[in-house]
């Protein structure tokens, strides 16, 4: 069974510092291979003098070294190593010699065209090279539908779904990924022997990842025997990208016997990146098993409820090993997502990668065992602290669950993408977008709007203080539970933010709707409240020992003064 671990280090952030850069460590937690992520760099180059200018032909000289280096430590340490590539991915001064065979005929030479041949051939061949390369490599991890070419300077690449011209516009999107995996195929598997785990994610609507009507048509037409485990699919476990509100990935459950490979992230993107208790685990292995969230769930497509049936709601790996080829998972140990909370402190992140291995083995497993056994084993905390800070993981994402996203939004969405309209992303509090979804929210549903956040902030305020009085009762300071409590403090500072934010625009909002000045009195209260929180968050408890970088605002103290200034005449 593959237990894979990646860490995603984005081109131009600050270099992550991980004790999962030890692939001995990885080992030790029960993972048997890792996803070099940093290869994605090398997409599309099949020599160095691809390259043009010798900076940029330095760099991914350096980048090949270093991936020389991962793969020899790795490799040490036990693990199976896979390579991370990207279609349709070229260097620029390839694509420049030859613009008219590799781009599409319209939207200028920046596009490479799905329907090329010389284009997916030259990729092809610069795959093969990076397996000459890298002889050692267990295989490649190969996605086509989301890139990172336009943020590398000496790269073009795009999708393979979004080009749309007079060559590539009669291209189905089933033939163009059949088109790819094909080519992939033949010179991952055919030719080497390697194995090719073939990502589905796309990055927009309407693709393998998240359409289960394409996703059947594609499996259909797969190279190979339906039960080689030389050809994989990996899909996240969520129906679209890591967000709350999801069914089980319907997609997956549709690939004809194909073994599949589910991605699970430990450092959730929309929801505090690990700066902030979230535990995934009963998510992970139960899916979604009834409650607010699944009350609000948006309806799915005909096709995608006939896959998931009315059991996509509670699949989970429990479930769904027994409904698909179950070939393993792959953890995002670190990464998704772009720039901060950058953490200090990877506590509540390796809670969730420790786990990883253990569910894989056995999707059955007890999670309160697991949130015990880590935090008394692994963190070293004694009793009974180690059973609070338990039970502070098994509550905390529902308490991540009402903070980052309103359940009556939710509920009007007509598909599952997009399902908090990212008023919190990264570290990003967009205050605009958390007025938008209040004026679409019903007058009547306001208030359980600003319940859940109340509950949230509650529940921090409770964990966070039991652990202080717990720890104040200690005959020796504890280092580890100290910086438990600090991301606690921070924590409650942001959820106190996001429940006042939200409390008084929901005021201001009946105030519009009916000029009551008790209305008036609500919004000036709690927004006056939001901004004070807000400042402690960022000025002060985002400086405490073992917690992350603050997170941000745009709009914020524009909007909440606004308003503030219209009620504070009333």
């Amino acid at each position: 069974m593959l237990k894979l671990a990646s860490l995603i280090q984005n081109p131009g952030e600050p270099p992550t510092t991980s004790r999962y850069n030890d692939p001995a460590a990885l080992k030790a937690m029960g993972y048997n291979g890792l996803v070099l992520y940093a290869t994605t760099a090398l997409s599309g180059v099949s020599q160095f003098n691809d390259i043009n200018d010798r900076e940029l032909r330095g760099w991914v000289q350096k980048a090949t070294d270093q991936t020389q280096r991962d793969i020899a430590k790795a490799r040490e340490a036990g693990l199976d190593t896979y390579l991370f590539y990207d279609v349709l991915a070229l260097p620029s001064d390839t694509v420049e010699r030859r613009p008219d065979a590799y781009c599409c005929t319209t939207g200028g030479h920046r596009v490479l065209c799905p329907a090329s041949d010389p284009a997916l051939e030259q990729s092809m061949e610069a795959l093969s090279a990076m397996l000459k390369s890298f002889p050692d490599a267990a295989g490649i991890v190969l996605r086509f539908g989301d890139t990172d070419a336009r943020r590398l300077p000496y790269l073009v690449g795009n999708d393979i779904y979004t080009p749309h011209c007079a060559r590539c516009s009669e291209l189905g999107r089933a033939d163009r990924v059949v088109r790819v995996i094909d080519s992939a195929y033949e010179t991952v598997v055919a030719k080497r022997n390697k194995r090719l785990i073939v990502r589905a994610w796309n990055i927009r609507p309407g693709g393998f990842h998240d359409s289960a009507d394409l996703a059947q048509r594609i499996a259909q037409r797969l190279p190979g025997d339906a039960g080689d485990d030389r050809l994989v699919l990996s899909f996240k476990f969520t129906h679209t990208d890591f967000w709350r509100y999801q069914r089980w990935n319907p997609s997956s459950r549709v690939c004809d016997g194909r073994p599949i490979l589910y991605e699970l992230q430990c450092q959730r993107e929309y929801e505090g990146k690990g700066a902030v208790p979230n535990w995934q685990v009963p998510l992970w292995r139960d899916g979604l098993t009834g409650g607010d969230e699944a009350e609000h769930m948006p309806k799915p497509a005909e096709a995608d409820a006939e896959a998931g049936g009315s059991s996509a709601r509670v699949a989970g790996l429990n479930g769904a090993r027994e409904q698909v080829n179950f070939a393993g998972v792959m953890a995002w140990v670190r990464g998704g997502g772009w720039g901060g909370p950058f953490i200090q402190d990877e506590t509540w992140i390796d809670a969730n990668a420790c786990a990883v291995p253990r569910l894989a083995e056995d999707p059955a497993v007890a999670v309160e065992t697991l949130a015990l056994d880590w935090a008394r084993d692994r963190i070293g905390l004694p009793d009974p602290i180690a059973q609070r800070v338990a039970e502070v993981l098994m509550h905390s994402a529902e308490a991540a669950r009402q903070a980052f996203y309103m359940a009556p939004f939710a509920a009007t969405k007509g598909s599952p993408w997009h399902p908090a309209a990212d008023w919190l992303s990264d570290d990003l509090l967009d205050a605009d977008a958390c007025w938008r979804m209040l004026q679409r929210i019903e007058i009547d549903q306001l208030d359980a709007a600003v319940e859940e956040k109340k509950a949230a902030a509650a529940q921090i305020a409770h964990d966070r203080n039991d652990l202080q009085r717990l720890a104040a009762e200690l005959s020796e300071r504890s280092k580890t539970l100290d910086k438990i409590v600090n991301t606690l403090t921070y924590t409650l500072s942001l959820y106190e933010t996001l429940r006042d934010l939200v409390a008084g625009l929901a005021a201001y909002r009946r105030y519009q709707h009916d000029p009551k000045p008790e209305h008036a009195d609500t919004a000036r209260e709690k927004l006056a409240d939001a901004q004070s929180h807000f400042n402690h968050h960022t000025q002060r408890h985002a400086q405490l020992p073992g917690t992350a970088t603050p997170y941000r605002e745009k709009g914020f103290w524009e909007l909440t003064q606004r308003v503030l200034d219209e009620v504070g005449s009333c």
